[in-house]
Order: C-alpha cells, then structure tokens, then sequence
C-alpha cells in the first residue's frame, strides 16, 4: 500500500498541533482526515476504519484510552498514542487498553513519520503467531503464556516484553532498544523502568519453572531469552 492510498485519522483537540501534523502527513503523501474528540473518533473508526490512528492521550468527552478501549474488539490497525505526560502507570493502562506505540510531545515529524511507517510495516507483514522457546508456548494472538499446558498470568506490559525477546531469542537486545520499543522514545540512560520490568518477568517465568532462568543479563549490553 503506497502513502497515497494509506489513510490516516488524526484525533487531536489542540487545532494548532492538528493543523500542522495534517499539513506535514499530507505534504508526505497521506490521506488524511482529523477528529477533535473521542466520542466522534469511536462513532468514525467503527464506521470507516482508517489504516492507522494518531490519537491524543487529553481528549473532550473521551480521552485516547477509552477510545481505545471501545474500538480495540473491532479494530486491528496501529493505534500511535500523542502525550504530554510521562510516567509508567499511564502507558501500562494504555498498552492494556491495545495502544501499538507512543510519541511525547512536542512531536518530531520526522520521527512520526517513522513511527508511522514502522507501524504500517508491521501490519502488512504476516506475524507469526505462535512461538516456543524451549518449554514456553507464547501465543501472540491470544495474548497468552504457558509452561507445558500450565498458563503463566502476565500482565500487558509484561507479554510484550516477552514477546520482543521471544522474537530475537538468543540474541541480545540492548537495554536502549527496549526502551524504545516498548516506551515510545529514547532512553536517557536513568530510566530503569526496563530493568524492573524484566526484573517482574523473570521473577514469574521462575516461578513455573523451577527457578530456570530464561531472561540472561549480558552486563553492559542488555538481555537475552535463552533459546536452547
């Protein structure tokens, strides 16, 4: 699908932030459309679902994660989320309600636009569902994981931290990657959000397993799954 034919909604409140990101994602060959508020976003997407959603995080009526919350069931395209706020509780809420990926403001085009394109990447490329490493089972549509048929409860976070290992099992991720992938900017090299959050995955996967440890720390350059 070219940028030509890819249609984008744009739901923002703040008209000068709007204006621009329309202009600039227009200029780059998109079709785009703009909503002002979450209650017309859920009533738009459910009657013409656009390829990808741009939505605000302070929304009138409906802010971005109830929006998100009421599309998710039918909706299956990218959903990018705009903030001005940071913090580990809002994106946890967020990704739990089916947000696919973050940007703080003030936006960088250049990097939304990116942003963008690697979100309609990973939509046209057929994913692999189902993965086993070693006697996990994790089921990326189900959303599941589970230890010779025993199910591990994980929380949003948790599984698409896992998920992200389990693609690249016996590789290192660098700490830096994870950070991005998984909180929408670049890590500042304080932050140990990452690290605690491995920290609880480890401690669970342990748990089902005999205290075998799948998750390897590789000082200084980050994690891996350990795949045999």
């Amino acid at each position: 699908m070219s940028a030509g034919q890819t249609r984008l909604l744009i739901v923002e409140d703040d008209q000068r932030i709007a204006k621009l990101l329309v202009q600039f994602l227009r200029f780059e060959h998109f079709t785009v459309d703009w909503l002002q508020d979450g209650e017309q976003a859920v009533s738009y997407i459910k009657q013409t679902p656009p390829d990808l959603v741009i939505l605000d995080l302070m929304l009138p009526k409906r802010d971005g994660v109830e929006v998100c919350g009421a599309i998710r069931p039918d909706f299956d395209k990218g959903i990018l989320m705009l903030t001005a706020h940071e913090g580990d509780i809002i994106e946890v809420t967020a990704l739990n309600a089916g947000v696919d990926d973050f940007l703080c403001k003030p936006v960088r085009t250049h990097v939304l636009l990116a942003r963008i394109n690697a979100l309609l990447r990973r939509q046209s490329k057929p994913q692999q569902s189902l993965v086993q490493i070693r006697d996990l089972l994790i089921d990326h549509n189900k959303r599941t994981v589970s230890r010779n048929g025993e199910n591990i409860d994980l929380g949003e976070s948790e599984f698409e931290l896992l998920w992200l290992l389990a693609s690249r099992a016996g590789s290192i991720i660098k700490r830096d990657d994870l950070f991005h992938l998984l909180r929408g900017k670049e890590y500042d090299g304080l932050d140990r959000s990452i690290d605690m959050r491995i920290s609880k995955l480890r401690k669970k996967l342990a748990e089902k397993s005999n205290n075998f440890d799948y998750i390897r720390t590789i000082r200084q350059l980050g994690y891996v799954l350990v795949k045999d």
